[in-house]
């Protein structure tokens, strides 16, 4: 039950606007001194936890780099430049899938469609540079849809689209074993690797999906956050609009998903490598490796670049060229994370009409 995220938008969360009711109330935490020190204390610990964890990412980037060497993986990222404009065609794209996605889980009408667009920008820094960004992110999409569905239905919607989302991953994840084991056998420790994530992503989905429309598993919440319990009830009549695997938000999720592997192919022609259909499903299975074992590093940095470098062989690429399809992935990030907090600082929203 790690990934529901309502309680963090009740909590509130940056740049403003999470401390605020269903209907844009502000919603200052009112719980005593000691419980106040005991939480900041813990922001604290993880604050600095994340920020070791990314250190020691750094350190292993910067020594993969110096050992393929700095002018080699220079010269690949040269070359890819010209395909530059399309990953970021493809990537505001797949954004642009989530965006859909999370407008049909919405009440018709009730959130703006330039308000869903801000939203998505805004969210795009924490899901892909925090450490377990998914669920902090849909935690802060909820805050930021409360006043336009109140509450309640923010934070289904928010636990809804992180049930998609590992749902969502699957396909390609079961078709990106299918490619690796293809390329580099059946038995290869990859392939099994990649296989049983995306069974594991299968059970996290429905887990989440199916565990947020029990009572018993939401009293959890209520009993940890108190400000939730009142709204117990709500969220679970919000849960129960719509099946556990509401069909045209998935599709959306899965279509993101397919323009990440698509992603990859560019990737690879753009360092000169082999981009057909197998390759490029072998690849965004090493990039599915990567994140998954560097979920708690901000921007996976250097979990990334280490499985591209071990796998390339099986993509038939050299050490410099792998490390660089990872660090383009990075740069690519880090254009669209600068973009959003640019939108943040911009970009206010209009409070809801009452």
């Amino acid at each position: 039950m790690a990934h529901l995220p309502p309680a963090p938008a009740a909590e509130g969360c940056p740049g403003g606007e999470a401390g605020r009711t269903g209907r844009g109330e502000e919603a200052p935490f009112t719980g005593p001194p000691a419980a106040r020190s005991a939480t900041a204390g813990r922001w604290r610990r993880r604050a600095l936890l994340h920020a070791a964890l990314g250190g020691i990412g750094l350190a292993a980037l910067a020594m993969l780099i110096r050992h393929v060497g700095a002018a080699a993986m220079l010269d690949t990222l040269a070359r890819a430049a010209p395909l530059l404009p399309l990953l970021v065609a493809l990537e505001a794209a797949r954004l642009g899938c989530e965006t859909l996605a999370t407008g049909a889980l919405c009440p018709r009408r009730s959130v703006p469609p330039a308000e869903l667009i801000r939203i998505h920008i805004v969210t795009y820094p924490v899901m892909t540079l925090m450490p377990a960004g998914r669920a902090a992110g849909e935690a802060v999409k909820a805050a930021l849809l409360s006043p336009h569905v109140g509450v309640p239905r923010a934070a289904a919607i928010a636990t809804a689209n992180q049930s998609l989302a590992l749902l969502a991953a699957s396909p390609l994840s079961l078709l990106a074993a299918l490619a690796i084991g293809r390329i580099a056998g059946s038995a290869s420790p990859l392939a099994l690797g990649v296989l049983a994530h995306a069974a594991l992503l299968v059970g996290s989905g429905l887990a989440v999906a199916y565990a947020a429309r029990q009572r018993a598993a939401f009293a959890w919440f209520a009993r940890r956050f108190a400000r939730l319990g009142h709204a117990t009830a709500a969220f679970q009549e919000a849960v129960r609009e719509r099946p556990p695997v509401p069909p045209r938000p998935f599709a959306c999720c899965v279509a993101g998903r397919a323009l990440q592997a698509t992603q990859y192919a560019v990737l690879l022609a753009a360092v000169g490598a082999e981009s057909g259909p197998l390759r490029a499903l072998a690849a965004y299975g090493v990039g599915a490796a990567g994140t998954a074992a560097g979920d708690l590093i901000p921007g996976q940095v250097g979990a990334t670049d280490g499985a591209f470098a071990l796998a390339a062989p099986l993509l038939g690429l050299i050490a410099s060229s792998a490390i660089a399809i990872a660090v383009l992935i990075h740069l690519l990030q880090a254009t669209f994370a600068l973009t959003g907090i640019a939108v943040t600082l911009a970009w206010r929203r209009r409070p809801p009409a009452p």
